[in-house]
């Protein structure tokens, strides 16, 4: 129902309004009149109408200033003018001020009724658009933290992100500059690095991430991940301070604010690293410092990178370099140039801090394992998914490298043989293929879709298998099949070569004595 109040300071105009309103619509109710300018300001504040006769010329407040004054308070109101012939000019102002028709008087009830139509048409769509973008704010809303999710996922897994960067700055509005890591971490403890009870506070977490949350996006521009157990890992998004012991200090500060915030909710202890300032496309680095900020706490609640002892004991960026580099090694099947890397990773590993080590190492052997499931090779004997984890967990350290290194060498030539059979089951389903419709008119890119790899990948793939290009292997399949149908069958030469899929004779019998040595004819005489 939409309401509409009727300004005018004749008594018979405001009635008949009201009576052609009675009797034509159903969807629209007068809620009240008024007899000038002040009466109409006060009853639109009172009633807050969807539409507003309004006459002109009235005493005291004018039409035209009533207007002005409504439109400060609810700009959506939809104005229509009642004007003489002699106002027209007011009329044309009203216009100005975005009123929507004006109506001359004597009031015609043909024009009233179409003018109140096309309104309640245009309120209509405007509530229909609104709701549309209420509805897609709330979707976003929605699904706004599943996206945050993936960016942070993203950074932990450290594989491909790169080519991610660009979708997730257009997608944030994250510009070209980076920011910094933070891990919240929680639990029952004195120091991060030895909380108990981790499922317990996941389960508290339900209760105090939400807040967390809050408070975090309330005082800086950020991207937050789900709770991981007993971890809730943040991306602050900011320019690179040129003091970057400012930079430093803020970021404390407000770590610190949260922990203090958060605990007044909650019974758990919250510890906070915070990693460096990096670039986007390289934050994996600061949440690698984040990390070891939280190992390196002593009961502090919040610690930041820079103040850790010791903290350029390992190079990050050539860590995570020689990381991607051994991971394409295994990809590739390169034995000796994976293993050499893998020697130099835990050169580098032994060089931590006692208690950084193990952890290192587990966490690169995760990767390694990662990127064999990834790939689709299967669990056995050595390959053991659901164990494996547990089983370096319980080794000693000095284990661990040697178990590595031989796990690896199997994986290595489990990719090789993986590589191998999937391409020979392609090359044998488009050989298969090729067999059967060879008579027709196949492209090398017909073939390639029905297997599912693109042309460019199938040739070299095609020619690495057989020995032939592919149109080099058609050939030989039809100039075969002719020969054997010019000595076993009764045809001519001009029905073998349509049956074989060629439409030209002449060409038919050029090819064939390429590829023979003589012509089909001098063949067919052969026999």
């Amino acid at each position: 129902m939409y309401k509409l109040l009727v300004v005018d300071d004749e008594e018979i105009v405001i009635n008949a309004v009201k009576f052609i309103i009675s009797k034509n619509f159903d969807n629209v109710e007068v809620v009240d009149s008024a007899r000038n300018g002040r009466e109409a300001i006060e009853k639109a504040s009172n009633h807050n109408p969807d539409i507003i006769f309004m006459d002109i010329r009235m005493p005291g407040i004018n039409g035209i200033d009533a207007i002005k004054e409504i439109k400060e308070r609810n700009n959506r109101v939809q104005f229509v003018i009642l004007s003489a012939y002699e106002q027209f000019e007011f009329a044309k102002e009203a216009v100005n001020l975005g009123v929507k028709e004006y109506i001359l008087k004597p009031i015609n009830r043909y024009k009233l009724i179409d003018t109140l139509n096309s309104i309640i048409s245009d309120l209509e769509e405007k509530e229909k658009k609104r709701k549309k973008e209420l509805e897609n704010i709330e979707k976003l809303q929605n699904i706004l933290p599943i996206l945050e999710s993936g960016f942070i996922y993203s950074i932990l897994m450290d594989k491909e992100f790169g080519k991610e960067v660009k979708r997730y700055q257009d997608l944030f509005d994250l510009g070209d500059d980076g920011g910094y890591m933070m891990i919240i971490e929680f639990g029952e403890g004195e120091k991060a690095m030895s909380l108990t009870n981790k499922i317990g506070s996941s389960v508290k977490s339900q209760k105090f991430y939400p807040s967390i949350r809050d408070m975090l996006k309330y005082r800086c521009k950020c991207l937050i991940g789900p709770t991981m157990i007993n971890r809730i890992i943040v991306f602050v998004a900011t320019k690179e301070h040129e003091d970057e012991y400012k930079q430093r200090l803020e970021a404390i500060q407000m770590a610190e604010d949260i922990v203090k915030k958060a605990k007044k909710s909650t019974d758990v202890e919250f510890f906070i690293g915070i990693g460096g300032y990096s670039k986007i496309e390289y934050l994996h680095n600061s949440y690698e410092e984040a990390l070891k900020a939280l190992r390196d706490n002593s009961g502090e609640h919040v610690v930041h990178i820079m103040d850790v002892k010791e903290v350029k004991d390992i190079s990050l960026d050539k860590y995570n370099e020689r990381c991607k580099k051994l991971l394409s090694s295994i990809e590739l099947g390169n034995t000796d140039e994976a293993l050499l890397i893998l020697n130099k990773i835990f050169d580098s590993i032994s060089k931590l801090v006692p208690i950084n080590r193990k952890s290192k190492m587990i966490e690169l052997i995760v990767l390694i394992y990662q990127m064999a499931y990834t790939m689709g090779i299967p669990s056995d004997i050595y390959i053991d998914y659901s164990s494996y984890l547990q089983e370096i967990i319980n080794m000693e350290e000095e284990k661990i490298q040697r178990w590595a290194i031989k796990r690896t060498k199997h994986i290595i030539k489990m990719v090789k043989e993986y590589k191998k059979n999937k391409v020979s089951k392609l090359i044998m389903n488009a050989k298969d293929y090729i067999d059967k419709y060879f008579s027709n008119e196949i492209t090398l890119e017909e073939v390639s879709k029905v297997i599912s790899i693109s042309p460019q990948y199938f040739s070299r793939l095609f020619k690495e298998e057989t020995g032939y290009n592919f149109i080099e292997y058609l050939t030989n399949i039809r100039i075969n099949k002719s020969k054997s149908l010019i000595k076993n069958s009764n045809k001519t030469i001009k029905e073998i070569c349509y049956e074989v899929g060629y439409n030209d004779p002449n060409y038919f019998s050029r090819l064939f004595k390429k590829i023979v040595g003589i012509s089909p004819t001098e063949y067919q005489k052969d026999i």
